[in-house]
């Protein structure tokens, strides 16, 4: 499962860029972050969401304000 800290990290290294990025999801919940060119295993779907969507959802389950983030 993705981590808040793990996506901020990939932020600010620069492997996310723009303002939507592909997410994996197991369960709903986001499990990781695919980047162009990733291989991604035949049973993993894909949906292109919003970056600052994903960063809400993760401070939601750390329990941090949206506001803090």
């Amino acid at each position: 499962m993705l981590t808040y800290d793990e996506f901020k990290e990939a932020m600010d290294k620069g492997f996310i860029k723009g303002d939507t990025v592909q997410i994996v999801r197991k369960n709903g919940k986001i499990h990781d972050y695919v980047l162009d060119g990733e291989r991604v295993e035949p049973h993993e779907i894909l949906s292109l969401e919003k970056v600052s969507d994903i960063i809400k959802e993760l401070a939601d389950e750390l329990g941090v304000s949206k506001t803090y983030i």
